[in-house]
Parts: structure tokens; sequence; C-alpha cells
């Protein structure tokens, strides 16, 4: 199994899930350039990170590859097993994370970082928006998740899943670019999910 990666970009979740499972795994360190050249986005066609291959499979995405891990491996107990009505509020936070979650915290990097390179995303878009209105954005997206967490240390029948590891993957980069103030409970859950064992193996094996 071969997860190719970038750090401090999405590719962290992926490879913080599978440091949780204890499975083998090899690291591809990616280059700028790397992803320019053909081969590379024969793999993923945008040229970007993360990508898994494991197998016959080969799939792009960060969430999707969660998911893909998860389901492939239901002893870790990763998240709720389909009969479960828990179930569907772990798919509830999976999506969440990514479709709802994300999109302010992006804007409110390529503010911050205005050179941060960006495959996709025209620059009308990107700068479209400012700081302020990106942070007002995040404050209202991230409304329900702190009330999910009020009485819960995790997100989904408060017992640790992936769909923690693919929330708490974007909330780490809005404590990193300074959204989140320190007596805010979402800090509080950031911190407590970076003190997990399989998260600090992760971050040891990229430096």
């Amino acid at each position: 199994m071969k997860l190719y990666y970038i750090p401090t970009t999405r590719a962290v979740r992926p490879q913080w899930l599978l440091e949780e499972m204890g499975i083998s795994y090899e690291l591809v360190n990616v280059s700028m350039e790397m992803t320019k050249q053909p081969e590379y986005q024969k793999l993923h066609p945008h040229g970007k990170v993360p990508v898994l291959i494991d197998g016959e499979v080969t799939i792009f995405e960060s969430a999707a590859i969660c998911a893909y891990l998860t389901d492939k491996y239901p002893t870790f107990r990763l998240a709720p097993s389909p009969d479960s009505p828990h179930r569907a509020y772990y798919f509830q936070w999976l999506f969440y994370a990514s479709v709802t979650l994300e999109p302010p915290v992006e804007h409110f990097m390529f503010d911050a970082l205005p050179h941060l390179p960006e495959k996709l995303l025209p620059e009308k878009v990107r700068f479209g928006t400012s700081s302020d209105e990106s942070r007002q954005w995040f404050d209202r997206v991230t409304q329900p998740l702190r009330e999910a967490l009020a009485n819960n240390n995790y997100l989904v029948a408060n017992q640790f899943s992936t769909a923690d590891i693919v929330t708490g993957g974007v909330l780490l980069w809005a404590e990193k670019l300074g959204m989140l103030a320190t007596d805010d409970p979402l800090t509080q859950y950031v911190n407590r999910l970076i003190q997990r064992p399989a998260f600090v193996r992760a971050n040891e094996r990229i430096r």
C-alpha cells in the first residue's frame, strides 16, 4: 500500500488513519515538480495529493480514501456498523467536513497565504472573500459542530471515528491559521485529537 503525500496537506488525514490502524504502508513524498508529470497525473488527474494505491485500487480525495480504508478494515471499529443508526451521523460529519467546514478555512488560508499554489481554484474565487468574511463564514458553519461537542469528546456516539480524523484534519488547518481562540471548545477538541499516539506517529514519519 502506497500513500502519495505532501506535508501539511489533506494527505495528513489518511496517513493519520493508517497509523490508527497500524497497517503497514509506504509514504511517497511528492514534489510540486512531480505533480506536473504525466505519470503522476495518471494517478491524480489534477496533480494533487493524496493518492492511495492499494493493490488494484488507485483512489484520490482524502475523505474518500479514509472512508475506503475504514470500510475495508472494519475490525478497527472506526465507523459504526452499517446497521447502526449512528452510521447516519458518521456520514453526516464525514461529508460536513469536506463540503461545509473546509471552504471557509480554505478561503481564509488563501487570503492569509496568497502565494499558496492551487491548481483548480480560479483567482477571482480565491480572493473574492476577505479574511474577515471567511472568519464569519467559519463561525456560522462551526456552530453545529460546537453544539455536537458541547457534552461529547467525539462526534459519533462519543467514540473516536474516522469522522473525527477528517473533521479534525480541517480544524487543524483552522487552528494553525489562527482561526480558533484558545478557549474555543473546538481548540480543546483539536488538542485532544493531536495528542493521540497515532497522530504523533504520523507527524514523526514526515519530519
